[in-house]
């Protein structure tokens, strides 16, 4: 079976979606899934930010942005409990895991699509696609980026402390 994969990125307050880089990947993703070469969408993001932000999953308030642009709910699988690209990556695999061939791609950010593209291979044997995305992001995000790929290169599993303080960071409620 085919998958189109979309993580999430940014909510804005309160549980919106509107004009965020996550809103973009739908936008890109939907215009993909026209095409009718996959089989499935998955969307990945659990609650990430604080409670003044958000308070929904990011792969449920995803959910409903494809339904409300009529993409059968049949057709979208969600993961909603990630915090991090390491749990974005298990848990939809995880939602596909008696396909024993999925073929998957991923639409997001160019230098996103590299840490799935590593970890997808590095921790799962899985030889996802990627359609990377070419949009602005900010200097700070830029460095970071390629930051966090050399910890998906060395903590393969997302096991580490880097991973694991990151994920503590961003669960809540604190």
């Amino acid at each position: 079976m085919k998958y189109l994969m979309i993580p999430s990125n940014e909510v804005f307050p309160l549980n919106s979606l509107r004009g965020t880089f996550t809103e973009k990947r739908l936008k890109r993703g939907f215009k993909i899934w026209k095409k009718g070469k996959y089989d499935k969408i998955i969307v990945s993001g659990g609650v990430f930010l604080p409670p003044n932000v958000q308070t929904v999953a990011a792969g449920l308030l995803m959910e409903e942005w494809l339904r409300m642009r009529g993409v059968p709910a049949e057709n979208i699988l969600v993961e909603a409990q990630s915090r991090d690209t390491y749990e974005n990556i298990s848990g939809s695999l995880s939602l596909v895991y008696k396909d024993e061939q999925p073929e998957i791609t991923v639409v997001t950010h160019w230098q996103h699509a590299l840490r799935f593209w590593v970890t997808f291979r590095r921790a799962h044997k899985v030889k996802a696609k990627i359609h990377p995305m070419f949009y602005w992001v900010d200097i700070k995000t830029f460095i970071l980026e390629w930051f966090i790929l050399l910890v998906h290169i060395f903590d393969r599993d997302g096991t580490g402390k880097i991973a694991s303080k990151n994920r503590l960071d961003r669960t809540y409620p604190k």
